[in-house]
C-alpha cells in the first residue's frame, strides 16, 4: 500500500526516535539536533517545531524517556549502583536523576530495582490525532517586502513595548506614515522554551529609505510561496496553530518545509481589541508548490 505525506514524516520521526534509542543504550553522545534533523530527511530550521506537531511532545521529553528506560533495564539486568546508571544514561547528578525517574514511574531507582521490574518498553512517541477537523489554509505566493526590526529576547508578554519602541524609532525618523504592516518572526516555541530566552523578532513593513542602527535592523522578508492560515483568537495560542499546520496540513498536502522562518501578520490591534476577535495571518514557507492564490 502507498504510504502516505504524513505516514512518511512519521516514519522520519521513527527515524529518530530509533537513533537516539541506540545512542543511549550505548552510552553515546547525544546528536545535535542538526545532525538529527539530517538523518530524519526534515528541514534544520524548523525540526524542533516539526518534531513536536508530529510526535506531540519535545524532543527533549523523548530523550528524557528514553534515558529512564535505559535506566530501568540497567537496574534490573545489572549490579551497577544507582549513582553509576545516574551518569551513563545522561543524567548530571544522582539526584536530578531520581527525580525524573520518579515524576516517570512513580517511583524511585532503588523501589524499581527492589522491585525488579520489567524492563519499561520503550514508547513511541504519542502523535498528535488526525481526528481534528481538517484545518483550512491556502498556498500562496509573498513578493519580497522591507521592514524594520528589533529583537526582543525575553517573555513573550513584553513584545508590546518592544513594538511599541519600535514604532518610536520610525516615529523619530518621521516614517509613522510609511508602514505597511505589523510583522512577526517567531524564532522558539514559547512552550519548550524559558520565558526569558525566548527570540522573537518584531517588524514594521515600510517603503521609507531608512537606515539600520545599533537596535533596529533592515530586512527583507516575504519571497517566495507560503502555506497560510487565519487564526482568530489569542495570540498564546499560535504555537498550537503551528502543530496542526506542520503535523497535518503540510503533509496532508505533500508541501515540504523551506529553511526560512515561519512569519506572522498581525490585523489588529491588541490594546483595542478583545482576546478572542484577534487576528492573525500565520506564514508557513514552503518550497515551490503548483497550487497557489494570488495574494
Amino acid at each position: 500500500m502507498k504510504l502516505s505525506s504524513r505516514d512518511r514524516y512519521l516514519q522520519r520521526i521513527d527515524h529518530v526516535v530509533s537513533r537516539l534509542s541506540s545512542v543511549i543504550a550505548n552510552e553515546e553522545a547525544i546528536p545535535s539536533v542538526v545532525e538529527l534533523a539530517r538523518g530524519a530527511h526534515l528541514s534544520e530550521f524548523h525540526f524542533m517545531r516539526v518534531y513536536r506537531a508530529l510526535a506531540g511532545e519535545p524532543l527533549g521529553a523523548t530523550i528524557q524517556r528514553l534515558r529512564i528506560s535505559q535506566a530501568v533495564h540497567l537496574l534490573t539486568q545489572t549490579t551497577a549502583s544507582v549513582s553509576e546508571i545516574a551518569g551513563r544514561v545522561g543524567f548530571a547528578t544522582p539526584q536530578a536523576f531520581a527525580r525524573a525517574f520518579r515524576q516517570l514511574l512513580g517511583v524511585s531507582p532503588s523501589e524499581a530495582r527492589e522491585a525488579r521490574y520489567a524492563k519499561l518498553e520503550v514508547p513511541g512517541p504519542r502523535r498528535n490525532s488526525t481526528t481534528n477537523p481538517a484545518i483550512r489554509v491556502e498556498v500562496v505566493e509573498l513578493s519580497p517586502f522591507r521592514a524594520v526590526a528589533l529583537r526582543n529576547v525575553g517573555d513573550y508578554k513584553d513584545l508590546d513595548q518592544a513594538y511599541s519602541r519600535l514604532f518610536a524609532w520610525l516615529a523619530d525618523r518621521g516614517a509613522i506614515e510609511s508602514i505597511q504592516g505589523i510583522w512577526g518572526i517567531p524564532h522558539d516555541d514559547r512552550r519548550d522554551t524559558p520565558a526569558d530566552e525566548s527570540v522573537f523578532d518584531c517588524c514594521l513593513a515600510t517603503l521609507a529609505a531608512i537606515d539600520a542602527d545599533n537596535a533596529v535592523s533592515v530586512v527583507e522578508l516575504g519571497s517566495g510561496q507560503y502555506v497560510r492560515y487565519h487564526h482568530t483568537g489569542s495570540y498564546a495560542l499560535l504555537d498550537d496553530v503551528h502543530d496542526r499546520l506542520l503535523g497535518d496540513a503540510l503533509p496532508g498536502r505533500g508541501l515540504a518545509l523551506k529553511d526560512t522562518p515561519i512569519l506572522h501578520e498581525f490585523l489588529n490591534d491588541p490594546d483595542n481589541t478583545p482576546e478572542a476577535q484577534l487576528e492573525t495571518r500565520i506564514y508557513i514557507p514552503i518550497e515551490q508548490s503548483r497550487e497557489v492564490s494570488a495574494t
